[in-house]
């Protein structure tokens, strides 16, 4: 019987030194010192005088006074639910071409994003603006639509051109559900610096049209000189 106690303690004590390894940086110890009674009891029980169960009561005791302050582990991370309704939230983009002989506001693109040229350790996948950027770059992204004619023939128009077309400015508007701005991303001295439509049919992937199923999207790239951010 003693032989078998033998055995299992090793096993418990190596499961305490793991408790106490594994908490190091989080557990701490109040200003209350640690009970006499306490120390003998971790004494005794390394000499087999008191049993496992006993030993374990005076760690709780430890930990239930606050002699000993254990945070609860976090199992499970949620978003928290918002509060925000569906008109109160972002809900698309809405962008104007200026600084050409005539404006062109162009309605609900699906996707705008930055496109940093600058590593950041803080952005692995180049999502946000940096600071540092000399020349700020993005995309937009939509599924092609009539309501963007004006906005295609201004692509072709600086495909065929480029070289004899002064450099636009473009303002791209957050919009809520109500069609109110959020804010406005105002880039100048713009060009396009690449264009394309495509089919996207990877049926798990995020579709715009909210079906799952392929669908023709577009994407057009620009790099400008300067950005601001305003907001109304």
């Amino acid at each position: 019987m003693e032989s078998s106690l033998n055995e299992k303690k090793p096993i418990l004590l190596i499961l305490l030194v793991i408790f106490v390894v594994g908490f190091s940086f989080t557990a701490y110890a109040s200003d209350t010192s640690i009970p006499n009674w306490v120390k003998n009891n971790a004494k005794w029980w390394s000499e087999n005088s008191i049993s496992d169960a006993d030993y374990v009561k005076s760690l709780e005791y430890l930990i239930m006074h606050g002699i000993i302050n254990v945070p609860i582990p976090i199992t499970e991370v949620t978003a928290a639910q918002t509060i925000l309704t569906e008109e109160e939230q972002a809900q698309s983009f809405k962008v104007t071409i200026s600084n050409i002989v005539k404006p062109i506001p162009v309605h609900f693109f699906e996707k705008f994003e930055m496109t940093s040229t600058t590593k950041s350790s803080n952005d692995p996948l180049d999502k946000m603006y940096n600071f540092r950027d000399v020349n700020p770059t993005f995309f937009l992204e939509s599924l092609p639509s009539v309501d963007k004619k004006q906005f295609y023939k201004f692509v072709s128009d600086w495909m065929d051109r480029r070289d004899l077309l002064n450099e636009f400015n473009i303002d791209i508007d957050v919009l809520d559900g109500r069609g109110d701005i959020i804010q406005t991303w105002s880039f100048t001295k713009c060009e396009i610096t690449s264009y394309g439509t495509y089919l996207q049919d990877i049926t798990n992937f995020y579709q715009f049209s909210g079906v799952k199923d392929s669908e023709i999207r577009d994407r057009t790239s620009f790099s400008c000189v300067g950005v601001s951010l305003k907001t109304p």
